[in-house]
């Protein structure tokens, strides 16, 4: 049993810190609570300097939607691409805890589009000791999920996408009463495009997006106690102007925010006897915890209210003909403080060239959270499946 609450408390420290690192001279207020954070750690650069906003992107990126909204993938195009990130994760902490993703996306023509993303957080190695404290043996615990994308746009302005998500989380091995996760989720996305001309130069791109991320059965790693998977509802807005310098050279601005809201429930507020005396039962369905965690909280409309996440990402991008580009991102997150009180900025830099791109991010949090200073590194490379030659 000592083993198992030691292998328990190893996840519920990385979801805790991922999660809700709040400022303990604040009066907590109730939370969700929900397990696998590998499914809720952005890994892709590009978001990541963006504000982690991926709901909404702009036409440039065609691989936006194998993170968040799988209607993104390749939308009105048609491209090929493959990415590869690496995230050593709270470097403020430990050295062992790293992400690594490998994602690809085809688009079969310009209204259909496939995509996969495969991550693996390994979570470094791990040594267990008896009642005596004497050593048993040592263990490498992990999550992984293998993500398959499908998006299909009906006009040029609006597309649809769906994914499936398999997901998989061991902890322990040898240990008769811990359980290997094996699950699945579901993603579905809508977005709506909109382009203007302001003048024979420039033009203005808006977009309109919304998705539910992670939606599944809840889980667990002992027969008892199930716990939810952080499923969220987002929606965001985009603009884009785009200006035309030369016959060579192209000016983007990219602007987009992105609010977040778990659709789990929230803990209510319970007795000395362990009865509810506000708020309601949080031991629900999945299905039933997607309308419930809109009126559940104990605080009522203004706690709920306090529960949405905003997100806000900016990126400046010049581009030389169809050949290369450069961008300077930077992105916001903010949390209430009686939600996490999760505030940190973002900055990314990103170049390409030929079809091959790099991507860079790293996080500076405001409130001496161990997140500070982590970093990715994003890979890539991608095709215009319509040109005989490399394009962006």
């Amino acid at each position: 049993m000592k083993r198992i609450i030691i292998l328990l408390s190893i996840i519920m420290i990385i979801a805790n810190i991922s999660f809700s690192q709040p400022d303990i001279s604040i009066p907590q207020a109730s939370n969700v609570e929900y397990t696998l954070p590998i499914l809720d750690i952005n890994n892709n650069a590009r978001l990541g300097g963006f504000g982690e906003v991926g709901v909404v992107s702009s036409l440039f990126y065609k691989n936006t939607g194998l993170y968040q909204n799988p209607a993104l993938i390749s939308r009105n195009a048609k491209y090929a691409g493959i990415n590869f990130s690496y995230e050593p994760w709270l470097r403020e902490i430990t050295d062992e805890l790293n992400i690594t993703s490998i994602s690809g996306f085809y688009a079969i023509d310009s209204s259909n589009a496939i995509g996969v993303n495969f991550s693996y957080f390994d979570m470094g190695q791990t040594v267990l000791v008896d009642p005596f404290g004497e050593f048993t043996e040592t263990i490498n615990p992990y999550e992984l999920f293998f993500k398959l994308g499908y998006t299909h746009s009906f006009n040029k302005s609006i597309s649809t996408g769906i994914a499936i998500k398999y997901l998989r989380s061991k902890i322990g091995k040898n240990l008769p009463d811990v359980k290997t996760i094996n699950s699945f989720a579901v993603d579905i996305g809508f977005n709506y495009d909109k382009k203007y001309k302001l003048n024979q130069l420039s033009w203005l791109n808006t977009s309109l997006g919304i998705a539910i991320t992670d939606f599944g059965p809840r889980v667990s790693y002992t027969s008892s106690d199930k716990s939810f998977i952080p499923t969220r509802f987002m929606a965001g807005l985009f603009i884009n102007p785009d200006i035309d310098l030369s016959h060579k050279f192209r000016f983007n601005i990219e602007l987009a925010y992105q609010v977040e809201k778990y659709l789990v429930p929230t803990l209510p507020i319970y007795d000395t006897e362990g009865n509810i005396i506000d708020g309601y039962n949080p031991d629900i369905s999945s299905f039933k915890a997607l309308y419930q965690s809109f009126y559940d909280a104990p605080g009522g409309f203004e706690e709920e209210v306090n529960e949405i996440k905003h997100k806000f990402g900016s990126e400046l991008r010049l581009s030389y003909s169809d050949i290369a580009y450069f961008a300077f991102r930077h992105g916001r997150k903010i949390e209430h403080e009686t939600k996490g009180n999760r505030k940190y900025q973002t900055f990314g830099y990103g170049v390409g060239v030929y079809g091959f791109m790099l991507d860079y991010m790293k996080l500076k949090t405001e409130n001496d959270s161990p997140l500070d200073g982590t970093w990715i590194l994003t890979v890539g490379y991608r095709v215009n499946l319509d040109k005989t030659f490399l394009k962006f």
